[in-house]
């Protein structure tokens, strides 16, 4: 019997004007690509996966287009138009994929101002998902955590008790699009990720996958210098 599809949805539609960049920070070029290429090429070589769509601006279309042929990447399928918010973003895609691809397909939500994740990590993520029917990339906290406001600390939160969500975040195509036909029912516009959408409806247990600390997300200034040093040696 055929496994169902594996499918990546790559968010790349945010301005990142936290980077300071002149253009967004996953059309920053490093060592001559821009972040984003180095994000869907660990896709595209990944054997587990079958296609990659992108989700972006439309002015930055046929710049994605174009850099996805030059590199020869032979599983990038599109691109989806991105919406005013990362959530909108993903459902824009999701509405995308029906026509695609069948129910049961599995889709890789990944930002793509990640573009350290690792074959691992996929892997991972993958088999979690089949396995328990979602997979949310994670890494347990290293530090310890005060809870309070700005000025000080009113409560210490044990660390074994606190994971980091990283991407990608993994589900059968079916339970996004009723998480989403859920959300509207609900009135839930405004999530802060696929993540969180989840926990807002209630959509428990979230099962973790492999997470490491090299999956950074790349937010500041100081993200791309550390990525740009980490390139030149990839």
């Amino acid at each position: 019997m055929n496994q169902p599809q594996n499918i990546v949805l790559i968010l790349a539609g945010g301005e990142g004007t936290r980077a300071q960049q002149a253009v967004p920070k996953q059309y920053v070029q490093i060592e001559g690509i821009p972040v984003l290429a180095y994000t869907l090429r660990t896709f595209d070589r990944h054997p587990l996966i079958d296609a990659i769509y992108v989700v972006c601006r439309d002015k930055w279309r046929p710049y994605v287009e174009r850099f996805t042929t030059e590199l020869g990447f032979d599983k990038f399928r599109g691109t989806f138009p991105a919406g005013d918010s990362s959530i909108e973003s993903i459902r824009n895609g999701v509405a995308g994929l029906q026509p695609l691809v069948s129910a049961d397909a599995i889709v890789l939500v990944h930002d793509g101002v990640r573009p350290l994740v690792s074959a691992d990590v996929i892997s991972d993520s993958i088999r979690v998902c089949r396995q328990h029917g979602n997979a949310i990339a994670a890494m347990q906290g290293e530090e310890a955590y005060m809870a309070g406001d700005a000025e000080k600390a009113v409560e210490m939160i044990p660390r074994e008790q606190l994971w980091g969500a990283q991407t990608p975040h993994t589900f059968p195509l079916s339970t996004l699009v009723e998480a989403f036909a859920d959300a509207d029912r609900r009135g839930l516009a405004q999530s802060q990720s696929l993540y969180t959408l989840m926990a807002e409806l209630g959509h428990w247990p979230l099962y973790k996958s492999r997470g490491e600390r090299v999956n950074i997300k790349i937010t500041n200034p100081e993200d791309i210098w550390l990525f740009s040093r980490l390139a030149s040696v990839l």
